[in-house]
């Protein structure tokens, strides 16, 4: 019998990599990891824990992005972070656009139980580090731990998080690198 384990949960855009002004990531060209990134899901995968990337990705609805040139991005990111030291366990998206009412769209919770089932994952161990509003609201619908970087929209969402009573317990960091040092602080107490 297998026991299931916590993961990290990364939003991609504003988290991962530098998101684009007003538009989309439309190759691999366009994308630009954020500084530290890959060092810090190297140390995820060092400390045992399973990284899922799970991102929003309207783009291709709105004809902005195909779902080639996607699987072409995430499996470059992912070639990238293996020859750093980390690993990927799973890239999860939702191709929707925001109004069709899709239940993976974050802040719905769709690809996070999609990913807990797939993997044997422990949602109500897990963390979800993410740069919205959205992606907060989609932790704590999955019932994970939420993490704030202030990289990408983190910082111009920051007031509005601490005006939702719900996410009281959200923690709010500079960026990815340094979500990484709280989850792994917090797993050794």
């Amino acid at each position: 019998m297998s026991v299931s384990r916590p993961a990290v949960f990364l939003d991609r855009d504003g988290v991962i990599n530098e998101n684009q002004d007003g538009d989309y990531v439309r190759g691999w060209e366009g994308f630009r990891f954020l500084p530290g990134a890959v060092a810090a899901i190297a140390a995820l995968h060092r400390a045992g824990y399973p990284v899922v990337v799970v991102t929003n990705q309207a783009g291709i609805a709105r004809g902005r992005l195909s779902a080639a040139a996607l699987d072409e991005i995430h499996a470059q990111m992912i070639a990238t972070i293996r020859a750093g030291g980390g690993d990927v366990a799973a890239v999860l998206h939702c191709p929707h656009h925001p109004q069709d009412g899709c239940d993976c769209r974050k802040p719905q919770p769709g690809m996070l139980r999609r990913a807990a089932a797939q993997l044997d994952l422990d949602l109500s161990r897990s963390v979800l580090v993410g740069d919205h509003l959205t992606d907060l609201q989609a932790a704590l619908a999955a019932g994970c731990r939420g993490i704030l970087v202030l990289t990408g929209r983190g910082r111009s969402v920051c007031d509005e998080v601490a005006l939702h009573p719900d996410l009281a317990t959200v923690v709010v960091v500079k960026d990815l690198p340094a979500a990484v040092d709280a989850i792994v602080a917090s797993a050794g107490r």
